[in-house]
């Protein structure tokens, strides 16, 4: 008889402590979803709405030139190892870069439509723009200042149109 009792009581326990869990799930109900990640130009303010030039400022505090005008002096005379063994992963195969860039002065009016003069998707002169500027962007870690600075976000280059769903790239003078 205790035994039956005792068997009795567990089972009662035990249905009883799954209804409890049953209302207090059913009460709560799923965890609610994180909120939308903060992404420029889509649930956020885009502070580059200009893309390149908007980034490649001289950061004088940090003893930092990324102006392409600067950047483009630097070039003509030799490209840093490191940024020419990312712009070579990038080139058509049987091309092998030469290590500086011809003048490209002219094109600091509409950056970056016209280096696609040169650096179009078929480009058979140069690296294809795409390919090169994600490698440039998007690889080499804590040394990478566009992934430490901006944090590797995509839509400060890449700008949609909310309404239409179409992306582009903005070109504009460097600053």
């Amino acid at each position: 008889m205790i035994k039956k009792l005792m068997v009795y009581g567990s089972v009662l326990c035990v249905s009883a402590i799954a209804l409890l869990a049953t209302a207090q799930t059913e009460q709560s109900g799923p965890p609610a979803p994180p909120p939308a990640r903060k992404i420029p130009g889509i649930t956020a303010e885009d502070p580059y709405r200009h893309a390149c030039v908007d980034c490649h400022l001289n950061y004088v505090e940090m003893n930092l030139d990324t102006r392409f005008s600067t950047l483009l002096h630097h070039w003509s005379e030799q490209v840093d190892p490191k940024l020419l063994a990312k712009a070579q992963a990038s080139a058509p195969a049987g091309m092998t870069l030469q290590g500086k860039h011809p003048d490209a002065t002219s094109s600091l009016t509409d950056i970056p439509a016209k280096c696609l003069v040169c650096h179009g998707k078929g480009s058979k002169i140069a690296p294809p723009f795409v390919g090169m500027i994600h490698n440039i962007h998007l690889t080499g870690g804590e040394e990478n200042h566009f992934l430490t600075m901006f944090q590797g976000e995509c839509t400060y280059c890449h700008k949609i149109d909310l309404a239409t769903g179409h992306w582009t790239i903005p070109s504009a003078p460097e600053k």
